[in-house]
């Protein structure tokens, strides 16, 4: 039974590691949550839009590829200070350690696009909001947002499960069309993150349109902690298959 208690806990700890429902993971290289437009069904088309050199399942890609929203997942192990002013927008104290991508820096570089469109085709921006959201834990929070060249303070709060009226556009961003950026993202807590985005806009000819894709982000620990973690779970069923042993004598 004792025996028994350990195996699960490794198990426990692998599935962390490795578990998701994508089929996909995106690892590294610059990337987009991008958006199209179907003129037959009249709705927009999230997806993801990856550029050549990106990581998927551990090895770049060779050629830019798309692919649906719930057929990948990012994934990030980086961490970083949680910069100044951030506190009421991802509920935890400045400086605290958070977990980050969104840029060379803190991989993958996801950004946000709106390259597909054709600017002539729309009527201003196109808003994509933070609409809904699935955390890991009930004390997980998210928030995307930019900073200052430093990356000390916080200049923009645009998403945030934590306190969604603190955001400078109540968790929605208007994107010119035909264009993209970059911002940062930041998680609180391990595991897995589901945020439904929704794009809105009004087409010249179809009108009003409004979209959303579901789209997932895994934080899992730096590989070298997962290491440490299965060494030191292997040297503890090693020790006690040997005081299991001396009894048995």
């Amino acid at each position: 039974m004792n025996q028994f208690r350990w195996f699960f806990c490794v198990v426990v700890v692998s599935g962390l590691v490795t578990s998701g429902k994508a089929q996909f993971i995106y690892s590294g290289g610059h990337g987009d949550i991008g958006v199209g437009y179907d003129e037959v069904s009249n709705e927009f088309e999230p997806h993801w839009h990856l550029d050549a050199g990106a990581i998927v399942d551990g090895s770049p890609l060779t050629t830019e590829e798309e692919y649906e929203p719930g057929d990948m997942n990012a994934r990030t192990s980086t961490t970083r200070n949680s910069p100044s002013g951030l506190n009421s927008i991802i509920g935890v104290a400045d400086g605290s350690t958070i977990y980050a991508m969104g840029s060379a820096t803190f991989p993958p570089n996801l950004g946000l696009s709106t390259e597909e469109l054709t600017g002539s085709d729309w009527i201003g921006n196109v808003t994509i909001s933070l609409t809904n959201w699935t955390l890991p834990t009930a004390t997980a929070d998210f928030a995307l947002f930019t900073t200052n060249l430093a990356g000390t303070t916080v200049v923009d709060r645009l998403f945030s499960t934590h306190s969604p009226g603190s955001t400078d556009f109540s968790n929605g961003i208007p994107l010119v069309v035909g264009d993209h950026a970059h911002f940062d993202w930041g998680f609180t807590e391990l595991g897995t993150y589901e945020f439904e985005f929704t794009w809105t806009g009004t087409h010249v000819i179809d009108g009003a349109i409004s979209t959303p894709g579901t789209f997932s982000v895994e934080v899992v620990p730096e590989p070298s902690a997962v290491v440490l973690l299965g060494l030191g779970m292997t040297s503890i069923l090693a020790i006690r298959r040997r005081l299991n042993q001396s009894r048995s004598k």
